[in-house]
């Protein structure tokens, strides 16, 4: 697997994880410090910080992964293609939002750089922490771009509607449950 592919299908995933796995890590040393020696001053202000760079990241995950919140009943009412030309068009809208929030974002990360601010506790400059607006909106702004070429490319294609996803992913539930149950099964003789 190329590295650019690996990027696309991982890099969101792949930070979100160590974000939440930092988070965790610092707040149990915390937590650890806290009981047997002297509190830290910097944890709390690190999984804020953490914390602050998920939400933005996970804009352009959701967008990639197609969780987006939306009333997809509604749109299951419509013919196939009527129902592929809004997605477009509401995609079309929300990467223009991205794009102001993307210019946005980079004007205001500037104008925090340029004043030398630091945060109080670690001492960072709180430019880096801004910095998630322009990374997350950018991302969210590409991620878009790639469901409008693909909305584009499958325009002929059926979509799945909300009920047929929802039974799936109740369906996918079940047999990865049965499987889990038979493995107990199997494994106390029977009694569970």
């Amino acid at each position: 697997m190329s590295a650019i592919k690996w990027l696309d299908e991982h890099f969101e995933e792949a930070i979100l994880v160590l974000l939440l796995a930092s988070i965790s890590s610092v707040m149990m040393a915390q937590i650890f410090a806290r009981t047997f020696f002297n509190s830290m001053t910097w944890p709390e202000e690190f999984s804020r910080y953490c914390y602050i760079w998920t939400v933005f990241l996970s804009l352009s995950y959701t967008i990639k992964k197609r969780n987006m919140l939306k009333v997809g009943i509604v749109m299951d009412l419509l013919p196939q293609k009527v129902r592929r030309t809004i997605e477009i068009l509401v995609n079309v809208i929300m990467l223009v939002l991205f794009v102001i929030l993307f210019r946005y974002a980079i004007v205001y990360t500037n104008k925090i750089r340029v004043t030398g601010q630091f945060s109080p506790a670690m001492n960072i400059p709180m430019w880096i922490m801004y910095l998630s607006t322009v990374i997350g909106f950018g991302l969210s702004s590409i991620r878009m771009v790639q469901e409008i070429v693909n909305n584009i490319r499958n325009f002929n294609e059926k979509v799945e509607t909300t009920l047929e996803a929802t039974l799936k992913e109740a369906k996918e539930e079940v047999q990865a449950t049965g499987v889990e149950l038979d493995d107990r099964l199997n494994l106390s003789g029977g009694d569970v």
